[in-house]
């Protein structure tokens, strides 16, 4: 792993967007990143470190690690439990496709562009995402990290 240095990248939250997505090093003090700019919405702000870490069953969880708890024996405890694998498997597709990739393997959304299945792309306000289905000439469903889009594209 490269050691970090002004101007190298790096995961952070970003204030602006409220996501943690890549991000430029502005500053640093002592070894560590002070300062950032946001690779997606341009803004710069202090770093800090990205709010999604693996909890210790496989659920990602927003700042903090916690256990899944057991479902309860009623019908609801058990759709809220499916509710909550379904959303974590999701989020692990997603991680899969987006994650560790550079900045140039992704396409700016654009209504203008045609896009296929597979493709990465990183759109101004959702983020970065994957195109999961082409659903007609018209129109496409983008996987983001908050969940699938159904945008507008040029088609093929």
């Amino acid at each position: 792993m490269k050691p970090l240095t002004a101007g190298g990248e790096i995961d952070a939250w970003c204030t602006k967007c409220r996501m943690d997505l890549g991000h430029r090093i502005v500053a640093m003090v002592q070894g560590a990143p002070k300062r950032v700019e946001c690779q997606t919405c341009g803004s710069q702000h202090n770093y800090r470190a990205p709010r999604v870490t693996k909890a210790n069953a496989g659920v990602f969880v927003r700042g903090r690690t916690t256990e899944v708890k057991a479902p309860k024996a009623t019908s609801a405890g058990a759709r809220v439990a499916q509710k909550a694998r379904t959303e974590n498997e999701r989020y692990e597709k997603w991680a899969q496709h987006t994650l560790g990739r550079a900045v140039d393997a992704f396409t700016r959304y654009g209504m203008d562009q045609a896009f296929a299945e597979g493709q990465l792309v990183i759109h101004t306000k959702f983020g970065e995402g994957y195109v999961d289905k082409v659903l007609d000439a018209g129109k496409v469903s983008i996987m983001f990290r908050d969940g699938a889009k159904t945008l507008a594209h040029r088609g093929q």
